[in-house]
């Protein structure tokens, strides 16, 4: 492998996983009423299809299998709208096993309904267990910023990209552990997201409101992390509310995004050169517990945003579709 201190020494464009410009996006939820999915409120449509399927397992075996009712409704619910897939269990870092099953359900996702772009968290989420089968530890873990860890990571981000022909990001997480080891060529986690995006040769989905629950939690400048970041390969950004729990603020995804992450957006958008998108996140459960206008409003002020930053207005549809306004 080429040496770390190169990844965090050059830009090179072909490692720039950028996609085509889609605009301003939100997650797929079941229980919002269809129409809410409409073009003018909404360019894309984030899918996590993990929602869409069920897990079962034949004997040591696990499989994640499409439930072609769920796929169906949300088809139908989206419609024309282009959709980006935003995974949650590959486990891209897990040191002996990740997610085949995950990856098995996706081939055939894509095969039935394309995706522009997809991504998932650099973190890992299973260990082997006794039998040395893996074993969910419960919750996703950051990665320490080793060369082993670029090794590992980077390889499984290049196949992934060609597998699938389409770009393959990597989401900064949101996490509660101090003091993660880290070899000096490396640096902290930014210098490993890096050196992980020069090497597999994809790019990066800038979550900052998982930036933001880091600065607060772990007391460092937000602002200042931005700026170190390799802002030419984030492809995606997004937003998202959470709150106040047993002293921590949590990534809930749970209601309207916290005024210091609008800042965060207002900060980044103009200094990422590639980006193609921003999505507001909300979770199914919480959909709930907002009421429609209120998304609406959170969408409408990130597309103000969007624009306030000379982002580009989405092109028409070919096939005589409208411009988002």
């Amino acid at each position: 492998m080429p040496s770390v201190s190169s990844a965090l020494g050059r830009a090179s464009s072909e490692n720039v996983a950028s996609g085509k410009v889609l605009g301003i996006g939100f997650s797929y939820i079941s229980t919002l009423p269809a129409d809410f999915y409409r073009p003018g409120l909404v360019d894309f449509v984030e899918i996590t299809p993990e929602v869409l399927c069920r897990t079962r397992r034949d004997g040591a075996s696990p499989s994640m299998d499409l439930v072609p009712d769920k796929l169906e409704r949300a088809r139908t619910v989206c419609g024309e709208l282009p959709i980006v897939v935003h995974g949650v269990e590959l486990s891209i870092g897990s040191a002996v096993h990740w997610n085949e099953a995950y990856l098995d359900m996706l081939d055939r996702f894509q095969a039935i309904w394309p995706f522009h772009w997809h991504s998932e968290h650099l973190t890992y989420q299973t260990i082997p267990g006794d039998d040395q089968k893996p074993l969910s530890i419960g919750v996703p873990l950051p990665l320490p910023g080793t060369a082993e860890v670029v090794q590992l990571v980077s390889t499984r981000a290049a196949a992934i990209r060609r597998r699938y022909g389409v770009p393959f990001l990597l989401e900064n997480p949101a996490h509660f552990l101090t003091g993660l080891a880290h070899e000096p060529e490396i640096g902290d986690e930014v210098g490993l997201m890096a050196a992980i995006t020069e090497h597999g040769h994809c790019g990066q989905l800038l979550d900052l409101h998982n930036l933001y629950c880091n600065a607060v939690n772990q007391c460092f400048d937000a602002f200042a992390a931005v700026k170190r970041i390799r802002l030419d390969r984030v492809t995606e950004v997004h937003v998202a509310g959470g709150r106040w729990e047993d002293g921590y603020w949590m990534d809930t995804h749970d209601g309207c995004v916290p005024t210091p992450v609008w800042d965060l957006l207002e900060f980044a958008l103009p200094r990422c050169p590639n980006i193609a998108g921003v999505v507001f996140e909300l979770l199914n459960y919480y959909a709930t517990k907002m009421t429609v206008d209120a998304i609406a409003g959170e969408l409408t002020r990130v597309r103000q945003i969007w624009r306030r930053n000379g982002r580009p207005s989405v092109a028409k549809e070919e096939q005589g579709g409208h411009a988002a306004v």
